[in-house]
């Protein structure tokens, strides 16, 4: 499937907004130039993913793939993308660790503030069967 990666328009930062809300994301402190969108043909948009600046740390969060494109590789696509952008260590907070684990990241115990925040944060208010875990990619 071919792709194209690109900052999103504010045409599509709603509609990312709008899907983040619906896919139960995080949507705390949106910020469009954040965002990295995949788009496909006709500049539909397939996904999305952020780089987020906290003061200790960058954080790779509010990763989404519309549901027709799913388990298509998008994910892992946007993912490779989000990382070549970023030269320092990446953090994030997941249930999925299976997916992050071949692109690099390790669960760790030990991770800044704004990860536990994080954490805190989605165990609280955005509670899943599933347990959350910290991840980071190390540079």
């Amino acid at each position: 499937m071919d792709l194209l990666f690109a900052s999103p328009s504010e045409a599509d930062f709603k509609q990312i907004c709008n899907c983040i809300r619906e896919f139960e994301l995080d949507d705390r402190g949106l910020k469009k130039e954040e965002f990295c969108a995949a788009f496909g043909k006709n500049h539909q948009l397939l996904g999305f993913g952020r780089l987020r600046q906290h003061p200790d740390c960058i954080e790779l969060c509010s990763l989404g793939i519309i549901k027709s494109h799913r388990n298509l590789g998008i994910g892992t696509a946007i993912t490779n993308e989000l990382i070549k952008k970023e030269p320092h260590s990446i953090h994030l907070v997941c249930i999925i660790p299976d997916f992050f684990i071949p692109l690099g990241f390790l669960v760790v115990d030990s991770y800044p503030v704004s990860i536990q925040q994080k954490l805190d944060y989605c165990m609280q208010s955005l509670p899943v069967p599933e347990p959350y875990v910290a991840m980071c990619l190390q540079r």
